[in-house]
């Protein structure tokens, strides 16, 4: 009985009371229940002119974080980046909705990396797709940290990360995460967050 009531104990606190279920879970659980988002966290442009979270134009902006050698992963997130400006490309054009790609690999992803990154995956929507890199380690480690995104360095020179869509509310509040393959869910999230925004300005 003992044996059970400490297994019960240690499941609760390592699924953050049994709410999640998964470490992907639990990040993005922690991640939804953290405080606004610091409008000053700042990027570099694959452009090479600078930004801030604040800044940007977009009402809703969809936050994935990628470094551009990634053979795996990041190649699929492109891919859902092509898809999702598809999708949403009214409200791409209009302003209501950006997407973003952050680097956490500054040192190796330059302006010119960054370009043929979302040049390879979707070239019409250089206007609608800020790809972009922290300046330095630290402000790398505070974008990573404000969206609870765990990045590790593995044994080839590369990076184990977390994949997915970030949802992001014109007062700057991370309010979804979504799996990037799911563009389904991803649009239309993405439209109920446009019109929750609506109703706060009408207000």
């Amino acid at each position: 009985m003992a044996m059970l009531v400490a297994g019960v104990a240690l499941a609760h606190q390592l699924t953050d009371g049994f709410e999640a279920y998964t470490l992907e879970s639990a990040r993005r659980l922690r991640a939804l229940q953290a405080p606004m988002l610091d409008r000053e966290l700042a990027l570099e442009t694959a452009d090479g002119t600078g930004t801030t979270l604040g800044t940007l134009r977009g009402q809703v902006l969809l936050v994935d974080f990628i470094y551009t050698r990634c053979p795996t992963l990041c190649q699929a997130l492109g891919a859902t980046y092509h898809r999702l400006g598809e999708a949403l490309s009214s409200e791409i054009a209009s302003g209501a909705v950006e997407l973003v790609s952050v680097s956490f690999d500054p040192s190796h992803d330059t302006p010119q990396a960054l370009n043929d990154y979302r040049a390879r995956f979707a070239p019409g929507l250089l206007q609608g797709w800020i790809v972009g890199r922290p300046q330095d380690a630290r402000a790398t480690r505070n974008w990573l940290d404000a969206f609870g995104v765990v990045v590790i360095p593995d044994r080839y020179g590369g990076f184990t990360h977390n994949a997915a869509v970030h949802i992001v509310d014109a007062r700057r509040r991370l309010v979804a995460i979504t799996d990037p393959d799911d563009i389904a869910a991803i649009v239309r999230l993405t439209r109920r967050t446009l019109a929750g925004n609506d109703h706060v300005a009408q207000n």
